[in-house]
């Protein structure tokens, strides 16, 4: 993110592409290492989670912040596109069709997804920038000595951390006799969603909304299309969707994405009390999982 700005790339345009992909990086590790250990539900839950959290928790928790306002014609732009994958991944879900094929599929989309955003960022270099500088509004280093170790720390501690959160989140469904999926929609879809917590955070209190509004946007596209493209080419059985799903969790990620849809291209603040809504949904929706248990 900080070498993006080296580059001279708008924030809501890094926050599009870049910001989500860093902080979609958790979720990609753990649903990795998730599949990997044999816990196909728990990636699926994850994903679904993430995105559901991102909506209602963190758009609506930096909507009490400060208002999210309209970020411009690219959050728009890529606002169809989430509800769009959205679209695609629930009638994926419904059809238990979560093959390798249907991976293949997601992750092609996303490399044709990022070409508008990679035209954007180019466009931008030859410009002049307009709007706050990036490092202002979310604190990122600007020594490429600082960038590197950053980069390093994190390579190195994201598989070490992943590994942590599985085994874990495996012990605690033991212990309280909870399912894979309903771990992954809600233990490890809240801790992967933290850096969108803290990026979102950041934003509002800077009045950076675009920068808010992109990430949330960004990073429900990548888990979609980048996240649940890997998890489904990488496992050898197709990711098998429990009928609670189609109850439940799946009209709520609808849900949760139309609304950020809706306010994106109505051109419409986020207001607190909206925000306050979200976020009382949001502990409904993990109220209710918890129940079912």
């Amino acid at each position: 993110m900080a070498l993006a700005r080296k580059a001279s790339v708008p924030p809501v345009v890094v926050a599009l592409t870049l910001v989500a992909l860093g902080t979609s990086l958790p979720e990609l590790v753990v649903t990795l290492q998730a599949v990997f250990a044999g816990y196909p539900g728990m990636a699926l839950g994850n994903v679904v989670g993430s995105n559901i959290a991102n909506v209602l928790l963190v758009g609506g928790g930096a909507a009490v912040i400060y208002p999210l306002a309209y970020g411009g014609g690219a959050v728009r732009r890529d606002s169809l596109l989430m509800i769009l994958a959205t679209l695609l991944f629930v009638a994926l879900c419904l059809l238990n069709l979560l093959t390798r094929s249907a991976g293949l599929l997601l992750l092609a989309i996303l490399v044709l997804v990022l070409i508008p955003s990679a035209r954007d960022a180019s466009r931008s270099h030859r410009e002049a920038e307009n709007g706050a500088p990036l490092v202002a509004v979310l604190g990122l280093p600007t020594q490429t000595s600082m960038i590197i170790l950053f980069l390093g720390a994190g390579v190195v501690g994201l598989p070490l951390g992943s590994r942590l959160v599985v085994d874990s989140a495996v012990e605690i469904a033991l212990r309280l006799g909870m399912t894979e999926t309903v771990v992954g929609l809600t233990i490890i879809a809240f801790g992967t969603s933290l850096p969108e917590v803290a990026t979102t955070a950041v934003a509002a209190i800077k009045r950076e909304t675009g920068v808010a509004m992109g990430t949330i946007i960004g990073s429900n596209l990548f888990n979609i299309l980048g996240v649940m493209g890997v998890a489904a080419l990488v496992t050898p059985f197709p990711i098998r969707v429990p009928d609670s799903f189609a109850n439940l969790d799946l009209p709520v990620l609808l849900g949760a994405s139309l609304v950020l849809v809706l306010f994106a291209w109505l051109r419409k603040p986020m207001v607190r009390v909206v925000g306050g809504i979200l976020v009382l949904s949001y502990v409904i929706y993990v109220g209710v999982l918890l129940y079912r248990v």
